[in-house]
This record gives structure tokens, sequence and C-alpha cells, in this order.
């Protein structure tokens, strides 16, 4: 079962990122120390879908969003292993260019 509080690792050819993100009953939010995200998610045997809202709440001169963008949407799609974790890899139609591979590590329930 996909629910509870997970720690997120983003990795990008351009940069890496790091946040939470929770999912309960269809439903997953999150975010990091400039962007949030918001969106759905689905649960078919093994395999993990999303789609995600990221969208910039803070502007700090020195960080950037993980796609370079203040507000992107997010397809990603995945497996949940046999420990809990979620290997998965995403796109985003507002930055095309830029393959996403994300690590979701189950912290609580």
């Amino acid at each position: 079962m996909l629910s509870g509080l997970y720690k997120a690792d983003y990795i990008t050819p351009e940069r890496r990122g790091y946040g939470v993100v929770t999912f309960h009953e269809g439903a997953v939010r999150g975010g990091d120390s400039i962007v949030a995200y918001n969106g759905t998610y689905s649960l078919s045997g093994q395999e993990v879908t999303m789609e995600l809202e990221a969208f910039r709440h803070s502007h700090k001169a020195d960080l950037a969003p993980i796609f370079g963008k203040d507000h992107v949407r997010i397809s990603l799609r995945g497996n949940l292993l046999a420990d809990g974790r979620v290997l998965a890899q995403a796109a985003s139609l507002d930055a095309p260019h830029l393959p996403m591979k994300v690590v979701l590590t189950k912290l609580r329930d």
C-alpha cells in the first residue's frame, strides 16, 4: 500500500533535489525549500502513476527549481518495491528536454 510520509530524491542531468511527499487516499502533496507539489496518484499492483503540479513558493537567488521553471506539470511512472521504496521516471510537458529520476523512501505510515 502506498500511503504515508516519504523522502524524495530528484535527479536530472542538470540538478539534484530533495524534498518530502505524503500519499493519502489518492492525493500526493509535498515540497522542498522552494517548491510545493500537489497532485494525484494511483497504484495498480506494483505500478505507481502520479500527476503533479509543482510551483515555486519561495524566491531565493541561490536556489533553482529542479526543472528550472517556477511552475510545471509533472507525470511520473514507476514501481513500488518490496522494501517500500518507489523508483520512478518523470517528465514534464513544460520542460520536455529534461528527464528526471525519482526515488521515494518511506519514513512513516
